[in-house]
């Protein structure tokens, strides 16, 4: 089931925001309902969603924080006093789901936002929208490249601090902030290990993007990477022969 139909069936019937008991003729307070509508989709050369990649998040996990004129809460859906009425006038509603600087395996970071008013002795239906904002990286290698190298270790790192490791096999995919990252590989072979690395910067967010190597000579001084419907090939550096 997809996370909009998910959240959606969770979210139905909880009022995050309602009119309070006893609120009378009161007009000068009203109540709203909230709903995170979520579009898990993921640009890639086939279609895919979040889900072939993490466990998605329910409704609960989501932290909410809200805004107005001399107003202001956050916290967890769950945490929300449903009997809390807020004062007529216009507000906005964000929420989210991990954090850009929360990167790794199964790491999503959804958000999103809507802004809605509160209308005096009636509940407003809100929907906020949350998409992924982080970017998906897969590593693949060939048939070729696994038999010229019994083994390697990829990594991206950023500033010096290592984000997430690959190892031989690893098919998972992880999630990174895609503004700027390194990625670094050390390849052993039968009779050295090579190494190399190469940044990329500016990558879509709510896209997957699969680096595929492959050792396209029998010297080993070079690997071919295949990015974002680019083909390059990249110089190996030698560390030094194995005993």
């Amino acid at each position: 089931m997809e996370l909009k139909k998910i959240l959606a069936i969770a979210l139905s019937t909880l009022a995050l925001v309602s009119c309070a008991k006893g609120m009378g003729s009161d007009s000068a307070k009203g109540g709203v309902k909230f709903a995170v509508s979520s579009d898990e989709s993921v640009v890639e050369c086939t279609k895919s969603n979040v889900s072939d990649y993490a466990t998605l998040p329910v409704a609960a996990d989501f932290t909410i924080t809200v805004t107005g004129t001399d107003y202001s809460w956050s916290g967890k859906v769950s945490e929300w006093d449903a009997t809390t009425a807020l004062a007529t006038g216009n507000y906005s509603v964000t929420a989210s789901y991990g954090a850009s600087d929360e990167e790794g395996f199964g790491k999503p970071y959804f958000t999103g936002s809507a802004d809605f008013a509160v209308v005096g002795g009636q509940t407003t239906a809100v929907s906020i929208p949350v998409s992924l904002a982080n970017t998906i990286v897969k590593v693949s290698c060939s048939e070729m490249f696994n038999n010229y190298f019994p083994s390697y270790t990829f990594v991206i790192t950023r500033d010096g601090n290592n984000v997430v490791e690959f190892a031989k096999g690893e098919t998972r995919a992880a999630f990174v902030d895609g503004y700027k990252f390194t990625l670094a590989g050390t390849l052993v072979g039968e009779v050295k290990t090579q190494t190399f690395s190469k940044e990329y910067t500016n990558l879509d967010e709510k896209t997957c993007y699969t680096f595929t190597f492959d050792a396209n000579n029998v010297g080993g001084a070079s690997v071919t990477i295949t990015f974002n419907d680019t083909v390059e090939t990249v110089d190996l550096d030698e560390l030094e022969l194995n005993d």
